[in-house]
């Protein structure tokens, strides 16, 4: 014979072809729970075996939904045996994954499954599950959920003794499907279940109605045990009624079905069947029956039906005062229901003991999981701190930079206005003094001509100049209270280059400098024309202040990087690299021109403001001795405008 396991290998194979024709995990997944519904209640080992290798495949693919069908089907197997506080652990977790999926139609399934194995004895939790299980199906208008769920009520209230109920519920569920144009399954156990309380109750017509009902109705091969079965319970009532000839139709219909079905054991029990009702009458056609109900047994291998005509032999011996046989036939009875019961224990024993395995390591694995969610969390969290503190760092960070930067600004500041403080109290100051002695000396007619000559021109100096300063200052203050304004447009830069030579020129014919101007003709900007005149003006008397007698000073422009460059350049004394580093930040000190003329730096100071405010910048080269290169880069294109 082929083994157990082989057998059960080439059953899951067949079933998943027959029934899915797939391939893929979730089809594999119901054949394993397919195929362990047709062993939970002969050989619950195997089923629970069957459930172990499908939640292993669930497990791999992580597929929640197919481990809550199989939690599911342990669930019902555990409640087949018994082990009802097992069982509901395990529709507990499947309902819980049910939840968390939001599966709605299964929940009510897990909700269902729940009452069934509250029913024994705890009627009040079953009925609670059930009609929770009825809400879900109303709100999915299900009218099959509710009707499966009627059914369960009443199977509940039969288990419980309260038949009256059961019929209730019963009969509410058979008007849903009797309404149904093809009868399902549920339809047909349903009717068998009314038969059964019926029969109870002691009205075998009405049980008999029911079960020709379900006959009538059963055109379908894939019902055939149905049918086999119903025809079996017919002739038991028909038999129990004194209807022998009758019961014998239907056993012998039992046995035709069971025949053109290929079901030997439907065979073995419709013989049996009929050897029960021709034991009074034909002993010997009787033993003949059972004789061939035994051979088809033993073939199956079937020990609880060998033990059932074993005993059913023992009765006919008995009856014809065959003692001997009769006591051979039922020692062999109980040999068989002793075997039966030890192998059944086993298997019991043996599913409880997979199913408690696999409820720890399930136990074991959540465990591990809650303690990996704890470490996620924590990691997390550490995450979160460690961001937060280097966030925190880098705010600090930055706002002490942003603080130093401040603090260098207000250094620079205070350096300017300790600039203009010194300007004002010395470059201003004492010209004035120096003034207003001279204009005494003239008024007191003391001083001879030729020198009051000579001092009223020193006069005239130090007033244009003081003049010049008061200028710069008045612009520098309007700056830094209104802030830069900038109003750009085209305008000829040439033109305005022209002008302020011929304004310098007095100063730089006193020193004999000769001033080129090599800008194109047609040379114009875009910019504010106010600021490049200005610009322009202070480089000129800048360079004409610190070039020596008989040099050079020329004004070029070039194009670099974008923008458009004016570069005024001269032969002059040259600046240091200390000063040099001290106009990028702020200005040029206080320094004196090769004739004594005072430069205050505050020109420079403007220029850069101006020149920074209208997007350009200004730098310069110098080399000690030798002469000073200031440039000004202006934007080469602003809003549409191209210089020329």
């Amino acid at each position: 014979m082929i083994s157990l396991r082989l057998f059960l290998i080439i059953f899951i194979t067949a079933v998943a072809t027959r029934v899915y024709s797939q391939s893929d995990d979730s089809v594999r997944i119901a054949g394993y729970i397919e195929v362990s519904k047709k062993f939970e209640e002969q050989q619950p080992d195997s089923a629970v075996d069957l459930c172990n290798q499908g939640m292993k495949l669930a497990e791999l693919h992580n597929d929640l939904r197919g481990q809550a069908l199989l939690l599911l089907q342990l669930g019902r197997i555990n409640g087949i045996h018994h082990h009802n506080d097992l069982g509901r652990r395990f529709a507990n977790e499947a309902l819980s994954i049910f939840r968390s999926l939001r599966d709605w139609k299964n929940i009510a399934v897990a909700y269902n499954e729940l009452g069934l194995l509250d029913g024994a004895g705890r009627i009040s939790d079953a009925t609670s599950e059930l009609g929770r299980s009825m809400q879900f199906y109303e709100n999915m208008h299900d009218s099959s959920g509710i009707a499966s769920t009627w059914l369960n009520l009443g199977a509940v209230y039969e288990k419980n003794g309260e038949i009256e109920k059961a019929l209730t519920w019963y009969l509410r569920a058979l008007v849903h499907y009797e309404h149904a144009s093809r009868k399902p399954q549920e339809y047909f156990l349903l009717l068998q279940n009314i038969s059964r309380v019926y029969s109870r109750k002691g009205d075998r017509q009405a049980a008999l109605r029911y079960l020709e009902e379900g006959l009538h109705n059963d055109n379908s091969p894939l019902y055939r045990d149905t049918e086999i079965t119903m025809l079996e319970e017919e002739g038991q009532l028909l038999e129990a009624s004194g209807k022998n000839a009758g019961a014998l139709v239907d056993f012998k219909r039992e046995f035709d079905s069971a025949k053109k079905y290929d079901n030997l054991e439907g065979e073995a029990h419709a013989l049996a069947d009929i050897a029960g009702v021709l034991k009074k009458d034909n002993a010997a056609r009787s033993l003949e029956y059972l004789k061939k109900a035994l051979g088809i047994a033993q073939g199956l291998r079937e020990p609880f039906l060998k033990a059932n005509i074993y005993e059913a032999m023992a009765g006919v011996y008995r009856q014809e005062k065959n003692y001997k046989e009769a006591m051979a036939a039922l020692d062999e009875h109980h040999r068989l229901l002793d075997s039966l019961l030890t192998s059944k224990t086993n298997s019991d024993i043996l599913a409880l003991d997979t199913s408690y395995q696999l409820e720890v390591s399930r136990e074991r694995i959540d465990q591990l999981t809650e303690v990996n969610k704890k470490e996620k969390t924590k990691r997390k969290l550490s995450l979160i701190i460690v961001v937060l503190v280097v966030g925190v760092l880098l705010a600090l960070w930055a706002y002490v930079r942003k603080m130093r930067r401040l603090n260098q600004r207000l250094n620079e500041s205070n350096e300017v206005r300790d600039k203009l403080f010194s300007i004002i109290g010395h470059d201003l100051k004492g010209p004035a003094g120096n003034s207003v002695q001279v204009l005494e000396l003239l008024e007191k007619g003391v001083l001879p001509a030729e020198q009051q000559n000579k001092m009223v021109g020193e006069l005239k100096k130090q007033s244009a100049a003081s003049y010049d300063l008061l200028n710069a200052l008045f612009e520098w203050g309007q700056a830094q209270l209104n802030g830069v304004k900038v109003t750009a447009e085209t305008f000829s830069a040439k033109a305005v280059i022209r002008k302020n030579i011929g304004l310098l020129a007095p100063s730089a014919a006193r020193k004999d400098i000769l001033i080129c101007d090599e800008t194109p003709e047609d040379a114009e900007l875009y910019a504010d024309p106010n600021h490049f005149d200005f610009i322009i003006r202070n480089l000129l008397s800048n360079a004409i202040k610190f070039t020596r007698e008989q040099g050079r000073i020329h004004i070029r422009r070039s194009f670099a990087d974008g923008a458009v460059v004016y570069c005024v350049s001269d032969t002059g004394i040259g600046i240091s690299k200390e000063k040099q580093e001290a106009f990028s930040k702020t200005g040029l000190p206080v320094v004196f021109g090769t004739k004594g003329e005072k430069g205050s730096g505050l020109g420079l100071l403007l220029i850069k403001e101006f020149v920074t405010a209208g997007g350009g910048r200004i730098w310069l080269t110098s080399r000690e001795g030798e002469g000073s290169d200031f440039y000004v880069a202006f934007p080469a294109e602003e809003d549409g405008h191209r210089h020329a």
